[in-house]
């Protein structure tokens, strides 16, 4: 017997992100056995998560909790963002476990994290979500004052606590989101196409899979298309996250991995929650998209979508352009390390 019959699936030779997880171990049941590991983890998941909320309101509402500290807001918080952390071990446990391959190439098509290049699609994210929230204060007293909160934070202790809660995990949520969507959602529409050569890899479904467009358009739009499905009236929420999750899936092809996406995300998402928990609307994270999805301020608002286009427009350019400039590979090797 042969000594790597049993290893976990190299990355493929010379294939764009979105095909990495068409690995010589991909069979057509990889993708339902896949997705149904995934549901199964994601149930617990959620019924952990109720449980911890359950025991937390129990011990609220037994009086044990300190009034100075609304321990419940607090909870809350750190519940909804630890819920959607904990998506990164369920994630790669299916990218492992099930499609057995190497959780490097769910990063990367070099089969890994590159932090250079995340450090500077970081920095590179600064400049517009800056500009973003620089323009939507002064648009959204002009145009709908009403989205411009005007109290202030809710005293030291519930901001330092909040503040805690959103710089320790919000950089864990905002990656295992794009993990999941751009990530393994992509990968897994991109690994349907069969190769040419392969049994029906000459056929016009096949080179249309194999082909960046489903992929972009299914990690792009499964959030928004969830989001709309809860909240059919909001519209604008929804053609904003439209916006962002194109941008987001686009840019993961166009760069060969989830850097840029989680750059974005995180740090958009860090400047909304330090500005609701500033502003004392601790109640407000998590009840809807904008600031799971790291979205401007103004959900349900045109503001919404006109500042996320004008910020993912220029995040995108820069993001192409400093890829260039630094010779970012988009593709996997062609010859094995």
């Amino acid at each position: 017997m042969r000594t790597n019959e049993f290893a976990c699936a190299e990355l493929p030779r010379g294939e764009s992100y979105h095909r990495l997880g068409r690995t010589s171990r991909f069979r057509w049941w990889t993708t339902p056995l896949a997705l149904a590991g995934f549901a199964v983890l994601l149930f617990f998941l959620w019924m952990a998560i109720l449980l911890s909320v359950t025991i937390v309101a129990i011990v609220e509402g037994s009086g044990l909790a300190p009034d100075s500290v609304r321990i419940s807001e607090i909870a809350q918080l750190a519940f909804g963002l630890l819920s959607s952390a904990l998506l990164i071990p369920i994630v790669l446990f299916v990218v492992r476990v099930v499609q057995w391959r190497r959780v490097g190439s769910l990063m990367s098509v070099a089969g890994r994290v590159r932090w250079g290049w995340l450090a500077v699609c970081t920095a590179a994210a600064v400049l517009p979500v800056a500009l973003g929230v620089a323009a939507f204060l002064p648009l959204a007293r002009i145009v709908q004052p009403g989205l411009v909160p005007h109290q202030g934070a809710g005293g030291t202790e519930v901001f330092a606590a909040a503040m805690a809660v959103v710089l320790v995990l919000v950089p864990f949520q905002s990656a295992a989101e794009e993990i999941t969507l751009r990530g393994l959602v992509m990968q897994m529409v991109g690994a349907l196409g069969a190769r040419p050569g392969e049994r029906g890899g000459d056929s016009a479904m096949a080179r249309v899979l194999r082909s960046p467009g489903p992929s972009v358009l299914a990690g792009g739009t499964l959030f928004a298309a969830l989001y709309l499905a809860t909240h059919p009236g909001d519209l604008w929420t929804t053609a904003a996250l439209v916006v962002m999750g194109l941008g987001a899936a686009w840019l993961t092809w166009r760069t060969g991995g989830l850097e840029a996406a989680i750059a974005l995300h995180t740090v958009n998402s860090l400047v909304q929650f330090t500005l609701c928990v500033f502003e004392d609307r601790l109640s407000e994270i998590g009840t809807g998209a904008v600031v799971g999805a790291g979205l401007p301020l103004g959900a349900g608002s045109p503001i919404v979508l006109l500042l996320t286009t004008a910020q993912v427009g220029l995040y995108t350019l820069g993001v192409v352009w400093l890829a260039r400039r630094r010779g970012v590979r988009r593709t996997s090797a062609d010859t094995p390390r």
